[in-house]
């Protein structure tokens, strides 16, 4: 461990051997971290946290508390300044890889963040939310508790999020709705799909049965059926 002379690492805690360690770090009993990771300077680390390899925290990064639930972050994460990942007593928050956490951007309490999502400049992800894989969630958006954000989706800026998301759509307005197929991952496919599920009148259930039929087998397609059967987007009218 490279160590800054002023910061605080615990006896307690496991850090690899070719961490850095910035100043006025703070690195509580309990937190194991691994090869390969960069502490800015007055990152604190506190509570049941387990750090995979070749992330990085930038300045004023937070992650966990004293007598705080467990947290387990995958490999080659960027964390940015002040940005904060918590779990309370009991529970468990779960980072997984390559992930990017904006500036003051959090991940609260029993949430789960896949892998490649992007979580914008002062974005919050509610407690015991779902965030899948490709996610893009923009700056200043709130996720609202006890939801999912679908595969490869996008949530605009400053968009308040009170539904479920679907997979490889993109949210927008206020109140918030479905206003398109996320522009970075459009096709063909989820063009026809996004007609049928959100142009034709039909019901959710009455279009992800239609889905497969209409559109033919596509990993995507079968994604966001599958979506519409367990998850409750809304069913506002687009603009």
């Amino acid at each position: 461990m490279k160590a800054h002379p002023t910061a605080m690492v615990d006896p307690g805690a496991s850090v690899a051997e070719d961490v850095v360690v910035g100043p006025f770090c703070m690195i509580g009993p309990g937190v194991r971290i691994g090869p390969g990771c960069a502490l800015g300077a007055r990152v604190t680390m506190h509570g049941q946290v387990v750090v995979g390899r070749d992330n990085v925290f930038h300045p004023h990064a937070t992650v966990g508390n004293p007598g705080g639930g467990r947290i387990e972050i995958g490999d080659g994460n960027v964390f940015r300044e002040s940005s904060h990942v918590d779990a309370a007593t009991g529970a468990a928050t779960r980072i997984g890889s390559r992930n990017v956490l904006g500036a003051w951007s959090g991940v609260s309490s029993g949430s789960t963040v896949a892998n490649g999502v992007r979580l914008g400049a002062f974005s919050i992800v509610g407690e015991n939310d779902i965030v899948e894989d490709d996610a893009w969630i923009e700056g200043q958006c709130v996720v609202d508790s006890n939801r999912r954000v679908g595969r490869g989706s996008l949530i605009r800026s400053q968009v308040p999020v009170n539904d479920d998301v679907p997979p490889f759509m993109c949210i927008d307005g206020n109140p918030s709705g479905v206003h398109s197929v996320n522009p970075h991952r459009r096709n063909h496919l989820l063009d026809i799909a996004f007609e049928i599920v959100y142009k034709s009148g039909l019901s959710f259930a009455e279009a992800a049965a239609k889905l497969i039929e209409k559109v033919g087998p596509s990993p995507e397609v079968e994604a966001l059926a599958q979506f519409l059967k367990t998850s409750r987007p809304t069913e506002a009218a687009l603009d």
